[in-house]
C-alpha cells in the first residue's frame, strides 16, 4: 500500500493524543510531580529523545501494532515511575 501523507499526518496525531491520554492516565493513577520527573529525566537521559520519538508510522503497520508499540514505550514508562514511588517510601 502506498505512502499517503494525509493518513500519516492522521494516525501520527492519533498516536499523540493517545500518549497524551497515557500521560493523563499516569497523572491520575500517580502522583503527577513523580510522573513528570520520570518523563523528564527519560527524555534527558536520552538526549531530548524518547521511545516515543523514536517511532515512526510505516506505511505497513497497522493501527493495532501502533498502540502495541504505544503500550510497550508506556510500561516501560510506568516501571520507571512504580520505581520512583517505591524508592520514596
Amino acid at each position: 500500500m502506498p505512502e499517503h501523507p494525509e493518513r500519516k499526518k492522521l494516525i501520527e496525531k492519533m498516536f499523540n493524543a493517545a500518549v497524551k491520554e497515557k500521560f493523563s492516565q499516569f497523572s491520575r493513577k500517580h502522583d503527577p510531580q513523580v510522573v513528570f520527573e520520570v518523563w523528564a529525566e527519560v527524555m534527558g537521559n536520552q538526549g531530548g529523545r524518547s521511545c516515543f520519538s523514536k517511532w515512526e508510522w510505516k506505511a505497513q503497520m497497522t493501527i493495532t501494532e501502533a498502540l502495541d508499540y504505544l503500550d510497550c514505550c508506556c510500561d516501560s514508562i510506568e516501571s520507571l515511575i512504580q520505581e520512583r514511588l517505591a524508592n520514596e517510601k
